[in-house]
């Protein structure tokens, strides 16, 4: 690696937060799911993009879709991450994310709504800039 490698995002690049969140234990996983879709999602994403969040996205990984990387995993892919879901959250700063945990409906909705379907203690965030190498199927 060099040292000149950029430590901030370069100019107009989007930050994005990934959360990889494990479910509670005494949920189901077509019940986690089910909740992730039909209940947290409609109740985060108005207060989201209120904050200037661009994109909200969440990967579901069930035992189906877990089962379907043995046709890739090898000496090189060889560790598969345990995780239920993968939540990336896309904004042009990290103010705008600060702005959205402060709002009061975060606090007082969105927040307890976590510890319903979540388990804290297997829940890991980072934060890092997106570059976008293929956008609807073409090179950028």
């Amino acid at each position: 690696m060099s040292q000149s490698e950029p430590t901030s995002p370069p100019n107009g690049a989007s930050l994005v937060l990934t959360i990889c969140a494990s479910k509670k234990d005494a949920l189901g996983e077509a019940e986690f799911h089910d909740y992730l879709t039909h209940s947290h999602a409609p109740l985060v994403k108005q207060v989201l993009a209120r904050h200037g969040i661009t994109r909200y996205t969440m990967t579901h990984n069930t035992t189906a879709t877990k089962s379907e990387l043995a046709k890739v995993m090898d000496a090189q892919f060889s560790q598969q991450l345990q995780y239920d879901v993968i939540t990336q959250i896309r904004f042009p700063s990290m103010q705008s994310f600060v702005n959205f945990r402060n709002d009061s409906f975060y606090k007082e909705m969105v927040m307890p709504d976590h510890d319903v379907f979540t388990d804290a203690d297997k829940t890991f965030i980072t934060v890092g800039w997106v570059e976008d190498h293929i956008v609807d199927g073409r090179a950028a």
